[in-house]
């Protein structure tokens, strides 16, 4: 049981232990907050083929809404080829294909005589220009709609390509390029 207090010094005690959660309160907003910086949104990095840094055969552009979620070279039977991960946005799979295909033909590419069927029926298509040959494999999500934003997801097998400006930073930050260098 704590001793009998004077009520001069439990008065006392009252006004150290209410100035002393008033020193608190007016120093609380420099305890472990964050400093302001009015930007709430992350910086945006460079979409990965616009950039240039990996081009695209031909230096083809795509024609479509579309996220590049991964890049990367990779061993195959046929040896070393590029392939590039990406999900379409705001058109329907038919669209997709139709613009994937434009974006390749556009600069020289054309169906390769040996496909029999073309998308989206087989899932792929491959397309060549000379000795170059790009595959392009579409698929849907499903339960997607009209008001849905990503309809569905790409893959581009695409020939091996050397960075066009390997000094560049941008060229450089995985964020930009989306060669996490993992598949």
């Amino acid at each position: 049981m704590l001793p009998h207090l004077h009520p001069r010094q439990r008065r006392i005690g009252i006004a150290v232990g209410a100035l002393a959660v008033l020193v608190l309160l007016l120093l609380s907003h420099s305890f472990g907050r964050a400093v302001p910086t009015n930007n709430y949104r992350p910086l945006i990095t460079t979409d990965a083929i616009a950039s240039g840094c990996y081009p695209l055969p031909g230096n083809a552009r795509l024609d479509l809404p579309y996220q590049v979620r991964w890049d990367g070279d990779v061993e195959t039977a046929q040896g070393e080829r590029r392939i590039l991960r990406g999900q379409y946005d705001l058109v329907d799979l038919d669209e997709a294909v139709e613009r994937l295909v434009a974006s390749f033909t556009a600069v020289g590419f054309a169906p390769d005589p040996s496909e029999h069927s073309a998308l989206p029926s087989d899932d792929s298509l491959t397309l060549s220009k000379g000795a170059e040959r790009v595959t392009i494999t579409v698929t849907e999500l499903p339960g997607t709609s009209a008001e849905t934003l990503v309809r569905g997801t790409f893959v581009l097998d695409l020939p091996v390509a050397e960075p066009a400006r390997p000094d560049d930073p941008v060229c450089a930050d995985p964020k930009s390029t989306k060669r996490w260098g993992d598949r």
